[in-house]
């Protein structure tokens, strides 16, 4: 029988659709395990049911305000979600501000397991596994301290950047941004209360263009009046409502200009420069952290900006003069997360793990560790050297199809200092180094091209 997952999650006007976008991202890593999801909403969302998950709702809490609800708002949407699931399940993820332990304890009456994805931090959670995707600046491994229940598995930064599977596979297609910028990306995510949008077009209006200008409003209900006469208005620009995907718009840009949150980590992930105006007062402390380390440039707070600052930073833009993001976002993410929320059950000692040389794409499984800038750089620039030094292989560990380690092999053999921890996804975690270790074998001879033969039983090295 399948396994089932709840997962507890809202979107709207007034919250944006963050948290939805990045649960369904992760239900479909969990479907593709073979789980059957259940999202549980306020109320009903086409994005679930197009997606091939069901759908479930619940009554709207009529005191359900602050971060988190009161107690007797977080008690009736649990026991209105215990209702709705109709019986037990295997795991409950929650992902929503005004949910915490209240909540989480009273759902264990139909899991085992409860999972929870948070930003924030300061709450009291009741849960076995939380997952924070995001990075606060040296220290952010601590934010949980005191607010978790001993034993609970913590997945923290941006390694664990839950974007849809499409970010991984387009990742490797992706190419240099050019400078300056060509093709500029516009979006301010599923809502644009403040019209961030309008005052971006406006700034565009009389400049140099762009040889394409995208620009992507998340819905119908967030088109304003007269956006449409200001993107004709702009040379090269054309307007899309309510894409399926913003990855390949993404991929395309040169340049993105929108708000914080998941799509900080989708910009990452695909290399885009960007100029970041946060919406909120809590995505701020992200995007000022990347913007002090001298990882993405923070424009400032929606209403602040206005045309007079997007025109600077476009004109900084256009001088090469942005940082470039640093290579911390892979796009598997989501899947390391799926591991951790349905384990694997192996059928043998060798399931599931493979060994191959690594490649540029790489670079985040070597990078993406810790939370110290100047680490981050260190690692990347070592990466990027070990490709091309000819007595020197970096190898991936996978398991699941799951980037885990890098590996940094000499003639000598591997070289011990610089062996990342493999992420525990499941429980063959703590015996899989040493076997990795045995199979590591470098067949060279004078003569021959320096190369790797990352062996495991019947498959050989790529």
């Amino acid at each position: 029988m399948a396994p089932v997952v709840l997962v507890r999650a809202d979107a709207g006007p007034r919250i944006g659709s963050g948290h939805l976008v990045r649960q369904l991202a992760l239900a479909d890593l969990l479907a593709a395990r073979g789980a059957e999801v259940v999202v549980v909403t306020t109320g009903d969302d086409p994005r679930i049911t197009a997606a091939g998950h069901r759908n479930l709702t619940v009554p709207e809490q009529a005191d359900a305000t602050g971060r988190p609800w009161p107690v007797a708002a977080q008690l009736a949407d649990a026991r209105a979600t215990i209702e709705r699931a109709g019986g037990a399940v295997d795991v409950v993820v929650v992902d929503h501000y005004g949910l915490d332990h209240v909540w989480e304890a009273e759902v264990r009456r139909i899991a085992d397991r409860v999972v929870a994805v948070d930003d924030l931090a300061g709450r009291r959670r009741e849960v076995d596994l939380l997952v924070d995707h995001n990075w606060y600046g040296a220290g952010s491994a601590g934010r949980y301290d005191g607010t978790v229940p001993d034993g609970c598995e913590l997945l923290l930064g941006p390694r664990y950047a839950l974007l849809h599977p499409a970010y991984a596979e387009l990742r490797k297609e992706s190419s240099p941004a050019a400078v300056p910028p060509r093709r500029l990306l516009v979006s301010f995510g599923g809502t644009d209360p403040a019209g961030e949008t309008r005052t971006v077009l406006e700034a565009l209006r009389g400049r140099p263009a762009f040889e394409r200008v995208e620009v992507v409003v998340g819905s119908r209900a967030a088109l304003a009046p007269g956006l449409e006469d200001l993107v004709a208005d702009v040379p090269g620009a054309e307007l899309h409502v309510a894409l399926r995907s913003l990855a390949p718009s993404l991929q395309r840009a040169d340049l993105a200009i929108g708000a914080s949150g998941t799509a900080t980590w989708e910009r990452i992930c695909l290399q885009v420069p960007a100029i970041v105006t946060t919406t909120a007062p809590h995505q701020s402390g992200v995007t000022r952290a990347l913007a002090e380390a001298g990882l993405t440039t923070w424009a400032g707070l929606v209403g602040e900006v206005g045309v007079d600052g997007y025109r600077a930073l476009l004109d900084r833009a256009a001088e090469g003069a942005l940082p470039l993001p640093p290579p911390l976002v892979d796009g598997y993410g989501a899947a390391r997360v799926a591991h951790a929320v349905l384990p694997t059950r192996p059928t043998g000692p060798d399931d599931g793990l493979r060994l191959r040389l690594a490649g540029p794409e790489d670079a985040p499984v070597a990078v993406a560790r810790g939370d110290d800038p100047a680490g981050w750089v260190a690692a990347g620039n070592r990466f990027a050297s070990d490709l091309v030094v000819p007595d020197v292989v970096v190898v991936v560990v996978e398991v699941d199809g799951v980037p885990s380690a890098c590996l940094r092999v000499t003639r000598d053999g591997p070289d011990v200092d610089s062996i990342n921890h493999i992420d525990i996804l499941d429980k063959r975690a703590a015996g899989i180094m040493d076997d990795v270790l045995d199979r590591l074998v470098w067949p060279c001879s004078e003569g021959e091209p320096t190369r790797l033969a990352a062996l495991v039983p019947g498959q050989g090295g790529r």
